[in-house]
């Protein structure tokens, strides 16, 4: 009898622990959950992360709190989260390059995909290239023999060293071997105005930031980045028609620190993937110039391997690799 019953308790305890995790699931969230965005406020990853937290408060009937952790390229918004519970409580929205870039150009302790994990892709955008608009040259080809015939002679605005809108200007001169002056801002409005008040030459930033400039005349677009033309703009050509097979496109997304549950995480994805067919939704990103996607962890974690050989690539044209 007694065997019968050391028995019948280690089974009850199996099936017990068994069942927590779709437990725990289930119960997630059951309380405030922070997302945290290491970025400033205002920028576009965090309108993407509000839009998106307020849609995910409506479904879970909790509430998602944004906090702005800016500082060390995003990298102390990440130690921020590393270091609260890892309970699904705190989680991070971020752009693909905390994968990509930042580890190859700066120091962080973290390691891309076993301590930051992505759970869904929120939204792509692509990147336009823009001069000013009394530039003497109309078309992308044109800035090149430009370029070319004037080596060292034009400038490039960024939003700072290893961002989207620094890379992808070094992979364009490194396609072309082109001999450009990088000069950085504190971020992409910076550098348009600089662009604006002609005291750079170029900028290849954000469609987020550069849409409505460009429709408002304010600056020339010569291209964009993305493989097909953007919506947005369906009159500016891409890159690729110039340059075959080039093609650049970043990321926002949500991601969460190594050791959050995997329930918790496939949770968070699927009511992630309900909110990227949200009317609004899809509506208030396409304004931004970002396509609404709402990928599965699986989808973003193939997507970053993808990436991964290519960014670091682009790393080294811009010589920002950590030494």
């Amino acid at each position: 009898m007694a065997l019968r019953q050391i028995l019948a308790v280690t089974v009850a305890c199996l099936t017990l622990a068994a069942s927590m995790p779709a437990a725990f699931a289930q119960q997630w969230p059951s309380r405030t959950v922070k997302v945290v965005v290491p970025y400033g406020a205002g920028g576009v990853t965090d309108t993407m992360a509000r839009v998106t937290a307020d849609r995910l408060g409506k479904i879970f009937n909790q509430t998602f709190i944004v906090e702005n952790k800016p500082g060390a390229g995003g990298a102390l918004g990440v130690n921020y989260a590393m270091n609260a519970a890892q309970d699904g409580y705190t989680i991070l929205f971020i752009g693909s390059t905390m994968f990509t870039v930042l580890p190859l150009a700066h120091e962080v302790n973290y390691v891309p995909l076993k301590d930051l994990v992505p759970v869904s892709i929120t939204g792509t955008n692509g990147m336009v290239m823009v001069v000013g608009k009394d530039a003497p040259y109309s078309t992308l080809r044109e800035f090149i023999d430009f370029a070319k015939a004037n080596p060292g002679k034009l400038t490039y605005a960024s939003g700072g060293a290893a961002t989207n809108n620094h890379l992808d200007t070094a992979y364009l001169a490194g396609r072309e071997k082109l001999d450009m002056v990088h000069v950085p801002f504190t971020g992409g409005q910076a550098a348009l105005t600089a662009v604006l008040a002609k005291t750079v030459d170029m900028h290849f930033g954000n469609s987020s930031d550069l849409v409505e400039p460009v429709k408002n005349g304010l600056v020339k677009a010569l291209a964009v980045s993305t493989r097909q033309r953007m919506p947005q703009l369906p009159n500016v050509p891409t890159v690729a028609e110039t340059i075959p097979d080039f093609e650049y496109v970043a990321w926002n997304g949500y991601a969460v620190t190594g050791g959050v549950p995997q329930e918790v995480i496939d949770h968070l994805s699927g009511a992630l993937q309900t909110v990227a067919k949200d009317p609004e939704v899809i509506k208030i990103f396409s304004n931004l110039g970002i396509d609404s996607v709402g990928s599965t962890p699986a989808q973003a974690l193939e997507s970053l391997r993808k990436d991964m050989p290519v960014y670091s690539e682009m790393v080294d044209m811009a010589g920002v690799r950590k030494k």
